[in-house]
């Protein structure tokens, strides 16, 4: 009785490594993602108590130039804020780009495994096909090689 062999295996196989090393490249640009979002959160947390102190030290009446020193402090974290956000947001795209790609990976991998299960059944089917067949010439012969009953 032959092996069944699956003519696309080595594509199958192919497929199957992409797909792994496209997980791990999604894990990292998750990771970079988490990251920036980390530093945004961060510059955010900064801003809000800069803005805090400012309020709190121009009700206590501290030397004007301190707060306009304060001001432009909490402006340029503003400003790292906007630019923070947008690499967030190409960060989110990359994640995006990479998820997208893994679904098209596994897509083409679930159907040459589906592939590969239909030729496996048909392959199963012909073997059963070939031992009936072989069973059958066995009784035959069997049957053909049996003496005749001259009392009949």
């Amino acid at each position: 009785m032959p092996a069944f062999h699956f003519r696309l295996q080595t594509i199958l196989n192919i497929k199957i490594q992409l797909e792994k090393s496209t997980k791990n490249e999604l894990g990292v640009a998750i990771q970079k993602l988490e990251h920036q979002k980390r530093l945004l959160a961060e510059i955010r947390a900064e801003a809000a108590e800069q803005e805090e102190a400012y309020r709190t030290e121009s009700t206590e009446g501290v030397i004007l130039a301190k707060l306009k020193q304060r001001m432009e402090y909490i402006s340029l974290l503003h400003q790292k804020d906007i630019m923070q956000q947008q690499r967030v947001n190409e960060e989110i795209k990359n994640v995006d780009i990479v998820r997208e790609k893994l679904i098209e990976i596994m897509k083409d991998r679930k159907v040459l495994e589906k592939l590969k299960e239909k030729e496996f059944a048909e392959y199963r089917k012909e073997q059963e096909k070939a031992g009936q067949l072989l069973v059958d010439e066995l009784i035959s012969f069997k049957e053909s090689n049996r003496p005749v009953d001259d009392k009949a």
